[in-house]
């Protein structure tokens, strides 16, 4: 069982600081919550684990869906997100979100982002897969996430009242009398603590938790972690969405390959040719992503090959360095020739449904926290996400908390003392790299795109095994905090799909193949210390 904090600390013997509004992370949830509390007058800090523009935000190789279009609706984009969530979204939530979203592309556009435009001057507006209508946003083709991430922290960098901290570690939120009052983390190779009326968690995803992963690698689950060591609800955490498609070359970056390529015409093939999706879904190769991720699997365990393939051979290759930037220079880079070669592609984790239960406008159930963004539960993406409704979600709900926030005002009383001390039990080192590779390796074997309980009962005991023999030393360097954040969130994540005996959106398990109809709306509920629940 994991310590409430990371370290051993004594608030007295530390640096500090005071601020209205403490904001962790830098994506797109992270900039907006900070730029809005600073422009509403709120003295307001942004702390990153890396660079500031570092988050899974700015890796984001698909689009941003918004009712933009003159055919489309709010209840058209709400019911195709409500069909993706199978059964798990909260209507008010998808409704609240979906209705704000020509509102959230005025901002981020107010703040500079710049997206692709048709022949017309109008919005290019495109289409993926579950969407009915054409209302996907893009940036210089595949590369929204980065355009808009640029956007908004060169907005923030102009805010008199908002400050960032980069190369910040956060260790814990800080907790007195069952109010977060800021948090502690590692500045400078030293422990800091801020102090704050609200904090917003908008610390991003866990792929990094999974051998393969389109996450960068800061995404190890440490805002889920924190949150869970803080006494947070966690929320359908065995809900983890894997993209189809990730680049599969030995020592090169598992980067993510859109989907919209595929929407381009680009086909998935075995090592025979043979294009493996057809006759499986009637959208072929633009089925549902857990869908393709399935098949891909089976078709792997079928051939014993490592990889499938993207082909586009068949495309023209001027037009794909034209709207597929990104994908042409990864291919670049790993010397593939697309002309006369297949891609190779392999599933991975690619963005965590599940995390702290979180309303719209990011109330929590601790007094003085906030949380928006993929480290939440909001209720938006159920069981599935919708392609492209993440960015939106980032925008709308970092937006509404760092409005809550701005308005709950200073923190008002001297800061209180808070120490814990955390006992050493071993001087024996372990091999971190060793632990964490193993970690890894487990959730993806056990955790990944099919689940099975006998599996998930060995992870759990796999788990808990090494967090006892990381919990028996003394803790100094990033790596080590990052390991044991992926072990409390990894034993999250198995509690609750052992407790969800079926199969439901992203979560397929094999020895419950089948939907109960009975646990439609009935979400997983993890607390740290007691058995996970449905509600």
């Amino acid at each position: 069982m994991p310590d409430r904090y990371l370290i051993s600390f004594d608030t007295a013997h530390l640096s500090h600081e005071v601020v209205d509004v403490l904001v962790i992370g830098t994506g797109v949830a992270g900039l907006t919550a900070a730029i809005t509390a600073a422009r509403k007058g709120a003295e307001t800090l942004v702390v990153n684990k890396a660079e500031l523009l570092e988050s899974n935000t700015a890796y984001a190789k698909g689009g941003i869906a918004a009712v933009m279009g003159r055919n489309d609706t709010v209840d058209s984009h709400v019911q195709d997100t409500l069909v993706a969530g199978d059964g798990l979204c909260d209507e008010a939530a998808v409704r609240a979100i979906v209705g704000a979203s020509a509102h959230a592309i005025e901002f981020v556009r107010s703040c500079g982002a710049k997206f692709d435009l048709a022949p017309d001057g109008e919005l290019d507006l495109g289409r993926e897969g579950g969407h009915t209508h054409h209302r996907i946003l893009h940036a210089g083709g595949d590369a929204t996430g980065a355009e808009m991430a640029r956007a908004l922290l060169a907005a923030a960098q102009k805010e008199s009242l908002l400050r960032a901290y980069r190369n910040a570690f956060v260790l814990d939120l800080l907790t007195d009398g069952g109010v977060c009052v800021g948090a502690i983390m590692v500045r400078h190779n030293e422990p800091h603590v801020v102090f704050a009326r609200t904090t917003i968690l908008c610390s991003g995803g866990a792929g990094q938790l999974y051998r393969e992963s389109s996450n960068p690698a800061v995404a190890t689950a440490d805002g889920h972690a924190m949150a869970i060591r803080a006494g947070c609800a966690m929320r359908d955490m065995e809900m983890v969405q894997f993209h189809p498609t990730l680049l599969y070359v030995a020592g090169l970056d598992r980067r993510l390959i859109t989907e919209a390529l595929r929407g381009h015409g680009a086909y998935l093939r075995n090592s025979a040719g043979q294009r493996f999706m057809v006759g499986q879904h009637e959208l072929a190769e633009l089925a549902p992503r857990d869908v393709v991720s399935r098949a891909i699997n089976r078709e792997l365990r079928k051939t014993g090959d490592a990889a499938a393939f993207l082909d586009v051979t068949h495309l023209n290759p001027a037009e794909l360095r034209r709207k597929f930037p990104s994908f042409m220079e990864a291919c670049d880079e790993a010397d593939i020739d697309v002309t006369h070669s297949w891609v190779p592609v392999r599933p991975g984790p690619h963005y965590m449904i599940g995390g702290v239960q979180a309303g719209v406008r990011g109330e929590t159930g601790l007094p003085g926290l906030l949380a928006a963004g993929e480290a939440t539960s909001s209720g938006l993406h159920g069981a599935n996400r919708l392609a492209s409704n993440s960015l939106l979600e980032g925008l709308v709900c970092g937006e509404l908390a760092g409005l809550d926030a701005a308005a709950r005002g200073s923190f008002s009383s001297k800061p209180p003392r808070i120490a814990h001390e955390r006992p050493m039990r071993s001087t024996r080192r372990v091999d971190i790299q060793d632990l964490t590779n193993s970690v890894k390796g487990a959730m993806w074997r056990y955790m990944g795109v099919e689940r099975e309980e006998r599996g998930m009962q060995e992870l759990l005991r796999q788990l808990r095994g090494w967090q006892r023999m990381v919990h028996e030393q003394e803790r100094r360097f990033p790596s080590e905090w990052q390991l044991e954040n992926m072990l409390v969130t990894g034993m999250a994540m198995a509690e609750s799909a052992l407790a969800r005996r079926e199969s439901r959106g992203v979560h397929f398990r094999t020895d419950c193949p089948e939907r109960v109809p009975a646990m439609a709306q009935q979400h997983t509920m993890y607390r740290h210390g007691t058995p996970v629940t449905l509600a």
